[in-house]
């Protein structure tokens, strides 16, 4: 991905994805015309989401809970979500369901006080769980977007966003990765701090970063929209 990532990253991506595609990952290869999902159902918006098994931790969104997890959201569900919704934390997961069916609408993860090892653990982690970034913005957020049959490529990506079609990508659902700090950077700064130090302390620059995944046009269902 053009500036996305040191040649090194680049590297240790490339094996990554390998390992990924196969063992099966999808990738979506193309699209013909522009897809409306605004005319379906929550439960059909929810199921169709649900193929792609995009989550974090074992929870998967439009997927209903497990027992387990329903369980872990009545005991912390006391933070305030909109209308139809019940929003909980199970240990560093913060996970948005509704609150009839139980299936799950939303997940993010948040550390305000990231080291460049949190860096390297979160976006490692992405990538294996993921694949390659369909997009990247400002330096400091990095895209995986999925359409029904799939994560859009970056080739996929660009090429549609150059013709000016991206609403023709249909995009379904996000995982969307964000920093305080240029992921470059922070690529850099934390190979360095291997060597350099100051004094008897390493070097630490921290950053605010998050992950959330939803679907917009799915949580548009819940807000009216």
């Amino acid at each position: 991905m053009k500036n996305l990532m040191t040649s090194k990253w680049k590297v240790g991506y490339l094996v990554m994805l390998f390992v990924l595609v196969s063992s099966g990952t999808a990738i979506a290869t193309g699209t013909g015309q522009t897809v409306n999902y605004g005319g379906m159902s929550v439960t059909e918006l929810q199921n169709k989401i649900a193929t792609l098994e995009i989550g974090l931790g074992t929870y998967v969104v439009g997927k209903k809970m497990t027992p387990e997890q329903q369980a872990v959201a009545e005991k912390s569900s006391a933070y305030k979500s909109y209308p139809g919704t019940v929003k909980f934390k199970d240990q560093d997961i913060f996970v948005i369901a509704d609150q009839e069916t139980k299936v799950v609408i939303a997940l993010y993860v948040r550390n305000k006080q990231a080291t460049q090892d949190d860096f390297k653990a979160m976006i490692g982690g992405l990538m294996m769980r993921f694949g390659e970034p369909t997009a990247e913005a400002h330096g400091k957020t990095i895209y995986w977007n999925y359409a029904a049959d799939g994560l859009l490529s970056e080739e996929l990506y660009r090429s549609v966003k150059e013709k000016g079609l991206l609403e023709t990508l249909g995009v379904l659902a996000t995982v969307k990765f964000s920093s305080s700090q240029n992921v470059d950077e922070l690529s850099l700064k934390a190979k360095e701090e291997k060597d350099e130090k100051v004094g008897n302390e390493k070097m630490q620059v921290t950053s605010d970063n998050y992950v959330m995944i939803q679907s917009d046009v799915l949580t548009g269902k819940y807000l009216g929209n």
